[in-house]
């Protein structure tokens, strides 16, 4: 990225982001509803818009879990729009991601540009129109924003029959480029025109909804491919330099792109299932110019930007726990470049780290007790990325073992709730005993606990009866995928065969996520 001229121009005005992405509302987990989670989530995120002055509030795509979401998860949606249109929040960036109808989040977007909500469904044909200008309350211009939203197939390639998935692959990833090529030529041509005029640095930001190469999910998250084949996975490079900073959404675990400390995903705000029960979910707070919170206190210790320019503190911010801190470290020695902050964790890093987490200890609503992060700071770009932790406002928890370990483990979760607290567990048996009633024994040990037992796996029956899954599964347990595998077991489908009728199922299932059923 180009570095902007600052000894030439006027000090860069204050300017506070928020980057959010993955909501998913109306999800639910094994069938549960969660709309008290994604409520407590709407109300933190409001509360901590205000705490923050955040100045432009960014959602990086599926704001909802599916093309037709119901009228509660609606109406958390506009109710949140019109308490945060009123609060200090000057801008509200929507982009669709792949789990949202297109037409449906543009349906409303004329009405809600008197509100200062910017909506994006759909790819414009004139990509001037996904270039946006923002002006703060006196009418300055505060950034530049490439509201790039989730780029279906037919929106950067033309199909043609006897297409190869190499052809494929190479198509989708050129489109994409081009795609914000384009965009990126706009917005550069619009910040001279205005940094000429105003004699400051007017920063760009971009948005996009897509599966970075070398990216970290987890299981049972939900993530889909985003094209058939696992195609359109882009790089780091794609992104243009004068990009201050590209606020990403699809993936669910925070993590930074390429090693680039201002291309990164947010990450979901709540667990979207067990396998990121352990996760320190966060939104980004980007900050430009002179800012009033100091986070220096947290600066990572690789960095070696100056601090004594850095603001002052005017927030109490607590320390990070020595356990978290050493696993973070863990995480920031890998080679990948992509899992290197403080809230990704995974299964090699949470040995390390208490079964229930320190940085989840003593949470409370309001998040209070959490750690807010200094991720990023760059002096001479006056810009600073700073995580803040998200409270659990649900307790998960991922249990397994044999069944004397599993009851072991129900205790200490059960010692470590607050009074208020309940848990949902996922209860994996692994112990080497075949036990034919293992739902009856693990309702035992909850039974009179907080918690509730959602999903039970034991896998000591998968391995034992072969090729009969199916007598102890039920279609809640199995995703579309697992479902046509057992239909090819089902059928003795020879295994020659198989791999075309996969192919061919991959795009029925794609077409049939990507049918647009709100359009006309």
């Amino acid at each position: 990225m180009s570095t902007p001229a600052n000894t030439k121009f006027m000090p860069m005005k204050p300017l506070n982001i928020l980057h959010t992405s993955d909501w998913h509302l109306g999800r639910r987990l094994y069938g549960r509803m969660r709309y008290d989670e994604f409520e407590a989530f709407l109300n933190w995120l409001q509360d901590a818009i205000s705490t923050q002055q955040v100045d432009v509030l960014i959602v990086a795509g599926d704001i909802f879990d599916t093309m037709t979401p119901s009228n509660r998860a609606q109406a958390l949606y506009y109710e949140f729009l019109g308490r945060v249109s009123k609060s200090c929040c000057e801008h509200i960036i929507i982009v669709a991601g792949n789990h949202d109808s297109p037409t449906f989040l543009d349906a409303p977007s004329n009405v809600l540009k008197f509100l200062n909500v910017h909506v994006i469904g759909t790819a414009c044909e004139d990509l001037n129109d996904e270039v946006l200008v923002l002006d703060d309350a006196d009418g300055t211009p505060h950034c530049i924003i490439a509201a790039v939203p989730y780029l279906r197939d037919r929106d950067v390639r033309s199909s043609s029959a006897g297409e190869s998935a190499d052809s494929k692959d190479a198509n989708v990833i050129k489109g994409i480029r081009a795609h914000y090529d384009e965009v990126a030529s706009i917005a550069k041509a619009k910040q001279t025109e205005l940094t000429k005029s105003h004699q400051r640095h007017i920063p760009i930001i971009a948005t996009g909804h897509l599966f970075a190469a070398g990216g970290t999910t987890t299981e049972d998250d939900g993530v889909r491919e985003l094209y058939v084949g696992s195609l359109g996975k882009i790089s780091a490079d794609m992104f243009d330099e004068s990009f201050d900073y590209v606020a990403l959404g699809h993936l669910h675990v925070p993590q930074r792109v390429g090693g680039r400390e201002s291309i990164r995903y947010s990450g979901s705000p709540i667990a979207m299932g067990f396998g990121e029960s352990k996760q320190q979910k966060q939104v980004l707070l980007v900050q430009f110019g002179a800012v009033e919170n100091d986070f220096s206190d947290q600066m990572p210790a690789s960095n070696s930007t100056s601090e004594s320019n850095m603001p002052k503190l005017t927030d109490t911010v607590t320390k990070i726990e020595k356990s978290v801190e050493k696993a973070a470290k863990k995480v920031a020695s890998r080679s990948t470049g992509f899992i290197d902050d403080l809230f990704g964790f995974d299964d090699s890093v949470e040995s390390d780290v208490k079964e229930e987490s320190t940085v989840e200890e003593g949470l409370t609503q309001t998040g209070a007790k959490l750690a807010h992060q200094l991720l990023h700071h760059d002096e001479s770009r006056q810009m600073q990325v700073v995580s803040l932790p998200i409270p659990k406002f649900q307790k998960l928890a991922q249990i397994s073992g044999n069944l004397e370990s599993i009851n072991k483990t129900i205790d200490k979760t059960i010692q470590a709730l607050d009074a208020a607290e309940s848990v949902w567990l996922e209860v994996i048996y692994t112990g080497d005993d075949v036990v034919s009633e293992l739902r009856e024994h693990i309702q035992a040990m909850v039974d009179g606990l907080p918690c509730e037992v959602l999903k039970i796996k034991n896998t000591r029956t998968y391995n034992k009866v072969l090729n009969q899954q199916q007598i102890s599964e039920t279609l809640q347990d199995l995703n579309e995928e697992e479902v046509f595998e057992r239909c090819l077991i089902a059928h003795n489908i020879p295994d020659e065969q198989k791999s075309s009728l996969r192919d061919a199922y991959d795009q029925i299932v794609y077409n049939l996520r990507h049918e647009d059923t709100q359009a006309e």
